[in-house]
């Protein structure tokens, strides 16, 4: 999200001003007019965000503004002075992708539980899943973010759960092989560690079979297959990798019922949005991929008779820095983020968007700036929706109390 108003235009326009391209023409932006306006501030959004605008304007999207890891509030006088607790190895992708999914951002890398993974240990507890093997799936790979306590992690491809080498195919093509390992599994065993991959193995197994009887079928009869994208790069019709997973996504949301869930929390990935070099081109596509996977993914949610059940929002590690570096941008703090859905108090901003310049309040320095919300408040919102009481969340999230005696952010309905 961009400020238009002339002032704040003027220093972005001036901040950006070395690096080509990625100081956007006024009249390439897409205005947006926010419910709530902000005295003197005028917004749009990237010129590749036309999906997000859609859905903006038609009020089932929302903005949280200048969002990200923080332990405490923290003003730059309070940073400078060394005065406030801050999150770890700030700047650095791997520590903040961390802290961004950990369920305290101060934790750091070290940290085993993710804020998904911890609301659904609480789901758990509450017994609203008769199953619990379905609450926690990823399209993307193992993620912290879903890593609890008690609940764990399903993997997916677009072709269902990943299946068991040397169960799902013969080893090395030897029929002999597989006839050899399936009696093992069924083993009792003394071991510990033999005991648990055990136990992971027979549930990954029971998880596939399931898993792929009940997932709807891809296209027709089931969930629609996602449009291509304009690539605005190469300008030809291109698969969404995104869209992709978001279909998976849909598919085992419409076999709930046969899964016996009615709480999922769902992983999925797009990358390569760390453009020191390139960014232009890089960030064109991406956040086009990006704006057609969320329109094409609320719409199968509104066909579904889903459109208040499910809630869709981004996360990240950090934003990008204001200022340039002649082709692209270096690694930031405070960024902005989507939230999209029917329950969604959207076509409005929440959070305070940022005074835009060089040297301003929340600028420590090249344009990286200071968050004026912290992901505990986004995930604590997000978690109250989700039916978790305050007390739960002040339990699951250890840093939310220190964000005012309400740190709730208000875009959920």
């Amino acid at each position: 999200m961009i400020a238009t108003d002339s002032d704040s235009f003027t220093a972005f326009t001036q901040a950006r001003s070395g690096a080509p391209g990625l100081a956007y023409p006024l009249n390439e932006l897409l205005p947006i007019t926010l419910k709530t306006p902000q005295s003197g501030r005028t917004f749009a959004l990237n010129p590749s965000l036309g999906g997000v605008q859609n859905l903006f304007n038609a009020g089932r999207a929302a903005i949280v503004a200048n969002m990200g890891t923080l332990v405490t509030p923290a003003t730059k006088a309070q940073i400078n002075a060394n005065s406030v607790p801050l999150p770890d190895s700030l700047f650095s992708h791997f520590d903040q992708t961390a802290a961004w999914q950990a369920i305290a951002s101060n934790l750091g890398s070290g940290e085993h539980v993710g804020w998904g993974g911890a609301v659904a240990d609480a789901i758990e507890a509450m017994n609203l899943n008769s199953n619990s093997m379905f609450t926690c799936i990823s399209t993307a790979g193992n993620a912290l973010f879903l890593a609890g306590q008690s609940s764990f992690q399903l993997n997916v491809t677009p072709a269902g759960p990943i299946p068991i080498y040397g169960l799902a195919q013969p080893p090395f093509g030897a029929p002999g092989a597989t006839n050899a390992l399936s009696p093992i599994l069924g083993n009792d065993e003394t071991n510990l560690f033999a005991q648990e991959y055990q136990t992971v193995i027979n549930r990954s197994i029971q998880a596939q079979s399931m898993l792929t009887s009940a997932m709807a079928p891809a296209g027709t009869g089931g969930v629609a297959n996602p449009p291509q994208y304009l690539d605005p790069v190469t300008t030809k019709l291109t698969d969404n990798p995104l869209a992709a997973s978001l279909q998976t996504v849909a598919r085992i949301i419409a076999g709930r019922a046969s899964l016996g869930v009615t709480r999922q929390i769902f992983y999925v990935q797009l990358g390569s949005f760390d453009t020191h070099d390139g960014q232009a081109q890089t960030h064109a596509r991406l956040l086009t991929q990006l704006g057609s996977a969320f329109e094409y993914f609320d719409g199968v949610m509104v066909n579904m008779g889903l459109s208040n059940s499910v809630t869709s929002f981004t996360i990240s590690d950090f934003g990008r820095t204001l200022t340039s570096n002649s082709d692209g941008t270096d690694h930031g703090w405070g960024s902005h983020h989507f939230v999209v859905g029917g329950a969604v108090q959207g076509q409005n901003m929440y959070g305070q968007y940022p005074v835009i310049g060089s040297n301003q309040a929340n600028d420590l320095g090249a344009g990286r700036l200071i968050p004026t919300t912290a992901v505990e408040q986004y995930a604590g919102t997000l978690a109250s929706w989700f039916g978790l009481s305050d007390g739960q969340i002040r339990n699951v999230f250890p840093n939310f109390g220190n964000f005012g005696t309400s740190p709730y952010l208000g875009f959920m309905g």
